[in-house]
């Protein structure tokens, strides 16, 4: 497998349509790769996926429902549907790196080990975080296979500027994550 990897100069939600394209070439190249795991948070970086991976199996990733507010998703209603008719598959979970142990953080000041490693790899960007974290939320769903390549495509903040290809794990078996290429990132973030 011959992997091109493309550094964007900064973090950037702009850099969304070149990073679909950039993950569309790399199909081109490598059909065997069936799943496609794309974070969303209001939906537009989920739509533009599920449009241009009309071809393969997406799953579209939406922050956990009380994440910014409680009782509130950041992903409404009308564009969950929107993606859905587009043939994705959405999933709206408790975040892998986040959870209990974010709780036990906020509330008690005590870092936890998830946290940890999330932070770790956030050294690689936010978008490579993301990557890792919606490739277990995937395979915790049922949604991906642990024993298949994929590719993962999320951003810093909004819009994306990171894909991998990825070998997802359950989270209950973090170790067994791979991280295998990287197909595109922010240089600085």
């Amino acid at each position: 497998m011959l992997v091109r990897t493309h550094f964007f100069d900064e973090a950037s939600p702009m850099h969304t349509e070149r990073v679909l394209s950039i993950v569309r070439k790399f199909l081109n190249e490598n059909p065997s790769i069936e799943h496609i795991v794309a974070a969303t948070t209001e939906g537009s970086t989920g739509i533009s996926a599920a449009k241009a991976f009309s071809d393969r199996k997406v799953v579209v990733v939406s922050h956990q429902t009380g994440f910014v507010e409680e009782n509130k998703n950041e992903l409404k209603e009308n564009i969950r549907i929107q993606i859905e008719k587009l043939g994705a598959k959405v999933l709206t979970a408790t975040h892998a790196f986040a959870g209990v142990a974010r709780s036990i953080r906020k509330e008690l000041g005590t870092w936890m080990t998830t946290e940890i490693i999330a932070v770790a790899l956030r050294t690689f960007g936010q978008g490579t975080k993301v990557c890792a974290e919606i490739a277990m939320m995937a395979a915790d769903a049922g949604l991906v296979p642990v024993n298949k390549d994929i590719v993962c495509i999320a951003g810093t903040g909004r819009g994306a500027d990171t894909a991998w290809i990825v070998r997802p794990a359950n989270s209950h078996a973090f170790p067994k994550l791979k991280m295998k290429a990287c197909l595109c990132k922010p240089l600085d973030f």
